[in-house]
């Protein structure tokens, strides 16, 4: 056995290890890795099958943009027959061909020809037309229609990548503070092991009677226990973080630093509601849609205004396919057409359009207040869990300092075995506390940053 002396010191020397582990729990960073928050940010954002789908609608928008922009630019066609006609046609040469024998009589000539064949319609016309549109009201109306949906679009997309990166740094989160409970967990087992190396001291030192003993193991059977329950909490988190990311369950996950995290500073309630109301792309989606239905509105008006064009039509025709100059024709044509009157549905399609506009600014006004409130609760509620933060540091730092006064009273048989267990046992709860606190503000940032759209700053 060992002596008196070397006992306490070895004693002094485990419960010093066992402190060290349970403040590195507390106090120190986790270990920045090669990756950041950001980066699982992004991978998860690229991985995400609505994202793709949201980006794939955008395409899609401006491709129609496109064909809207393209009604303002000529167009080109070209036009070919060929005819075979069957049954009586009128022939102009049977009118011609009299009048001009008669001229070659009075005239004494030749000069004009009597056997002229004109069939109509002739057997073949290929024609080019150039056609330039020079005042067309539904195509202005039409492009500040799709842009105004593909503006819409785009901001549903937005709205849709600030939920997926709020969700994966949540997730995130709620791994970290599993890995930082199961440590906390293992420096408690820590704690009880070397609890019960005391208590057999005591008990072979005479201070302390077996059912000491008995109750430190029962305590530190439970520690085990929820040890390996917190493992496995690790290891559920690590799988759902991963399958949100769209890699295999079991890779591991890089940590940083909290100080990384980006929640070192709470924004003002002022800056908050500012950013919320300007920046969040559901409120976009809104000004957007209200844009497109004025739009609509417009492209109804259209109808009462007239449609300019300019053509150019040059070709060949005749029945036989010959290129001269006498068989091929050049026009140039401005076309105008104004429907004056179809029964008052263009009026009615404006006016159910001006309405559907009125409706979306009522609600996005709705929308706009409901954005303010959000993030008003949001940057209470992360306020309050900030301020939370300090009072449970303080109930930590005094838990630790009672049980290890306990103890040290306990080695020397001044306190009981059961005011020990009670110690620790705050002590743990303290510590527990400390860790719920800091990742329950850490999740609420979270909230907070989504409610105000600051974060993620740059979509992909």
């Amino acid at each position: 056995m060992d002596s008196p002396p070397k006992t306490r010191r070895r004693n002094r020397i485990d419960r010093r290890v066992a402190l060290v582990a349970i403040l590195s729990v507390l106090s120190s960073p986790l270990a920045a890795q090669s990756r950041v928050v950001d980066d699982y940010v992004t991978l998860g954002l690229k991985q995400n099958l609505g994202i793709r789908q949201e980006d794939l609608e955008v395409r899609k928008s401006s491709a129609v943009l496109k064909e809207a922009r393209a009604n303002f630019l000529p167009s080109a066609t070209i036009n070919a027959r060929n005819s075979s006609v069957r049954g009586n046609q009128i022939d102009f040469g049977e009118f011609i061909n009299p009048v001009f024998t008669a001229l070659n009589q009075l005239t004494g000539t030749a000069n004009f020809p009597t056997d002229v064949v004109l069939r109509l319609p002739l057997r073949q016309e290929t024609s080019i037309r150039l056609a330039q549109p020079i005042f067309q009201p539904a195509a202005f109306a039409g492009y500040r229609a799709a842009g105004a949906a593909r503006d819409a679009q785009s901001a549903s997309r937005d709205a849709r990548v600030t939920q997926v990166a709020a969700e994966i740094r949540s997730a995130y989160l709620q791994h970290a503070k599993a890995r930082r409970l199961a440590e906390l967990r293992a420096a408690t087992r820590l704690l009880l092991e070397e609890q019960v190396r005391v208590m057999s001291r005591l008990i072979d030192a005479g201070r302390a009677t077996p059912d000491a003993l008995s109750r430190a193991r029962a305590e530190l059977s439970d520690a085990v226990q929820r040890e390996a329950e917190a493992a496995q909490l690790v290891d559920a988190s690590r799988q759902a973080f991963n399958m949100m990311l769209a890699q295999p369950l079991e890779t591991p996950i890089d940590f940083v630093a909290d100080s990384a995290m980006g929640f070192t500073a709470m924004p003002t309630l002022d800056a908050a509601i500012a950013s919320g109301t300007a920046q969040r792309a559901e409120l976009r989606a809104l000004t957007a849609a209200e844009k497109a239905a004025v739009a609509q509105r417009r492209l109804a008006q259209s109808a009462f205004l007239p449609n300019v064009a300019l053509a150019v039509d040059y070709g060949v025709q005749g029945n036989e396919y010959r290129f001269a100059s006498d068989a091929d024709f050049t026009t140039i044509s401005v076309v105008a057409s104004w429907n004056l009157f179809n029964g008052g549905r263009d009026a009615a399609r404006a006016e159910q359009a001006g309405l559907e506009a009125q409706r979306i600014a009522l609600r996005s006004d709705d929308a706009k207040r409901g954005v303010e409130l959000q993030v008003r609760l949001a940057w209470q509620s992360a306020e309050v869990a900030r301020a939370a933060i300090a009072t449970a540091e303080d109930q930590r730092v005094a838990a630790a300092r009672t049980h290890e006064l306990v103890r040290r009273r306990a080695e020397e048989g001044l306190a009981s075995p059961l005011e020990l267990s009670q110690a620790r046992t705050q002590l743990t709860a303290a510590e527990l506390n400390a860790v719920f606190t800091t990742y329950d503000y850490y999740l609420r940032r979270v909230e907070l940053d989504r409610a105000a759209a600051l974060y993620p700053r740059a979509t992909p």
